[in-house]
């Protein structure tokens, strides 16, 4: 089995790397760490803390030269930015990197003794979300990273007012083979799912990975007109959306107003007598990336995180 013990990051290749950086730092009040240069994959990079998610980063990469592997991936995108991969510490990389070879994953990059780079999805369903594996240690910022000159001023505009990240979620055409997949390939933990029905497009259920506070969602389409189907068509079993706690939902939506930054899909909802709040920021507004924001007020009543999914029969 693959063991991963630590989420380190989510990477997101950009052409703007300033640009997509005052953005996080701005709305979303991300906290810039370090800026450096990585020369295995010629790109440039800033590192930026989550609020709420200690030792978890948002990682920009940007290629200064097109012809790299990274900006051939922007190229075939249009230029346009987007989630590039997920990095996971792992306490062996070699007995990790075995075990992907036994299951038939291909490995799309590495540099030998530091990291891989390699998506975890079935193989027979297309290149899915990437994770970037790293052996203990190696997923630190060199040496010579340069730090921030200066902490961002509390007299800016407000941000989210963000407690953390919730969930990465992949869209996948059956939710029970890629959970089933991930349990065995990883030791994932299935803790919450919708009923069947309980959306006209969708049904999703959510795993917990272990080593980390940051959960699994894996949505698929239901219905002859599922936005989820519509996902799959154009981009394959890819990363969907990335989930935020917010600490205050009025707060929050006048953050986004404040930053000239529009929410969509907004939707409410009281459970175990506890209400409930979400919406979107579309990928052209939040760095390529599908954001969603959510507010509740008792823990564990929006995602259902703190409830361990019934045994079912085989």
């Amino acid at each position: 089995m693959l063991r991963i013990y630590r989420i380190d990051h989510i990477a997101v290749a950009t052409p703007d790397l300033e640009g997509q950086a005052a953005l996080l730092e701005g709305l979303f009040g991300f906290e810039r760490t370090h800026t450096f240069d990585d020369p295995a994959t010629k790109a440039r990079c800033v590192r930026l803390g989550v609020p709420g998610a200690p030792g978890q980063y948002w990682l920009l990469l940007s290629p200064p030269d097109p012809n790299t592997a990274l900006g051939r991936w922007l190229d075939d995108r249009g230029g346009r930015p987007g989630l590039h991969h997920v990095g996971a510490e792992v306490p062996d990389l070699e007995a990790a990197l075995a075990e992907v070879r036994h299951r038939g994953l291909e490995i799309a990059d590495s540099v030998p003794g530091s990291w891989a780079e390699v998506s975890l999805s079935p193989p027979a369903h297309g290149p899915g979300v990437l994770w970037r594996l790293y052996g203990p240690g190696a997923a630190a910022v060199p040496d010579d990273a340069a730090a921030p000159a200066a902490p961002r001023s509390a007299a800016d505009a407000p941000t989210l007012g963000i407690r953390g990240i919730d969930h990465l979620c992949q869209a996948f055409p059956d939710r029970d083979a890629l959970a089933a997949w991930y349990t065995d390939l990883a030791g994932f933990v299935e803790v919450w799912r919708t009923p069947e029905g309980a959306a006209p497009d969708m049904a999703d259920l959510v795993l917990n990975v272990p080593g980390s506070s940051i959960c699994w969602e894996v949505i698929t389409g239901r219905g002859d007109d599922s936005f989820v189907d519509r996902f799959l068509q154009r981009s394959g079993p890819a990363a969907h959306h990335v989930t935020f706690e917010v600490a205050d939902w009025e707060n929050a939506l006048a953050a986004c107003s404040a930053h000239g930054v529009p929410t969509f899909g907004e939707e409410e909802g009281v459970t175990d007598g506890a209400a409930w709040k979400h919406t979107f920021i579309h990928p052209k507004h939040a760095g390529g990336v599908l954001v969603q924001l959510f507010w509740e007020q008792r823990p564990g009543v929006w995602v259902r995180s703190d409830k361990i999914a019934p045994l079912r029969s085989a």
